[in-house]
């Protein structure tokens, strides 16, 4: 699963929100711990039992949200994919990146 997605702006820094049923596809849920790192321009999310992160929200709609340096390299503005995968990993990347 692919979403669009165009980085906001939260106090004049960058953000990426993501949450619900999106998060829900790729096995996250509320209270999951997960990794994040960034590599060739893009940054991954990974799901792990002892991850340095943690999945917040309430019931039923986790969130994840990213702002300032935790979103580097992207700033706020830019168009980038965002890929779900089903096995506990979320890629998000430039739109035009492959």
């Amino acid at each position: 699963m692919v979403q669009q997605y165009t980085v906001r702006a939260n106090r004049g820094k960058p953000r990426i929100w993501i949450e619900g049923k999106r998060l829900s596809f790729s096995g996250l849920s509320v209270g999951d711990h997960f990794d994040m790192t960034r590599a060739l321009g893009q940054l991954l999310i990974q799901k792990r039992a002892n991850g340095a992160r943690k999945v917040s929200g309430k019931g039923e709609r986790p969130i994840i949200g990213l702002s300032g340096a935790s979103c580097a390299p992207f700033n706020t503005g830019d168009a980038v994919a965002i890929e779900y995968h089903a096995n506990g990993v979320i890629v998000i990347r430039s739109e035009g990146a492959q």
